[in-house]
């Protein structure tokens, strides 16, 4: 090989290495709600916090990558995944047939339980007859208001954009019950307005809206949801994830 196609050999080599590490340094775009304490949420200084929040950053971490968060209403979150704005959602999602079909899915981050939330002290039974003319409340677009509408036909059903506003319900005493992800509803009960709620019978079976939560990245996007699990392996083993979760819940959520 002459000197002239060595050199030439050389500086392409050396303008692809570069354009790799400038494509491994580029922000991952991660998108969360901010609606849905304590695992998403603006807290009183206008701050994005909370557990997705705190995975997301060390996830990012991991990967040896920067993170660039969005805050996404619930409703759009997915179509805005779809339409490139952002590579990968960290918003306590559950998966259903729906999702599954747009989205890649990677392992679980962490599991919750299904209950209904209301008045603490109110009788009630959560038969389908029993929460006949009821007004029964979820978030939109959640495994809960499927189940909802699925379970309880013969109820007034409503389904508020965001959590505090299904909370907000119950306190204006507009909506009977709540069915809710059991630490939200813990996260409400610690507010004021929520020392008046508890827990109305058990959490829900693993058969109905179980709440295991997973991170979903943009479809056909293989390798970034292999190293989105291999970062989850990685925190999981390095006391990251452990950290974190004791920040918000005095237990595993794991």
């Amino acid at each position: 090989m002459s000197k002239k196609r060595l050199s030439l050999l050389i500086l392409m080599i050396g303008s692809f290495l570069l354009l790799a590490s400038m494509a491994v340094a580029q922000p991952l775009r991660v998108a969360t709600e901010g609606a849905y304490p304590p695992f998403n949420m603006i807290d009183a200084n206008g701050e994005l916090t909370g557990f997705d929040v705190d995975i997301a950053k060390a996830l990012c971490a991991a990967m040896s990558r920067s993170c660039e968060l969005q805050v996404v209403a619930w409703d759009t979150i997915i179509e805005g995944l779809e339409q490139g704005k952002y590579e990968v959602i960290v918003a306590s999602m559950a998966k259903t047939p729906e999702r599954d079909a747009r989205m890649e899915y990677t392992d679980y981050y962490y599991r919750s339980a299904t209950a209904f939330v209301g008045r603490a002290g109110t009788p009630f039974t959560l038969s389908r007859e029993g929460l006949a003319g009821k007004t029964l409340s979820a978030q939109a677009g959640t495994v809960q208001a499927d189940y909802l509408k699925e379970k309880y036909p013969d109820s007034t059903l409503v389904f508020p954009e965001t959590m505090a506003m299904v909370n907000a319900g119950l306190v204006a005493g507009t909506t009977d019950l709540g069915l809710m992800d059991d630490f939200s509803a813990l996260d409400f009960f610690n507010t004021p307005e929520g020392e008046l709620f508890d827990f109305v019978g058990e959490p829900l079976t693993d058969a109905e809206p179980y709440g295991t939560a997973y991170i979903q990245v943009t479809k056909g996007n293989v390798q970034l949801k292999d190293a989105i699990n291999e970062a989850l392996r990685q925190i999981r083993l390095d006391g990251s994830y452990a950290r974190i979760n004791a920040k918000y819940f005095p237990f595993s959520i794991y």
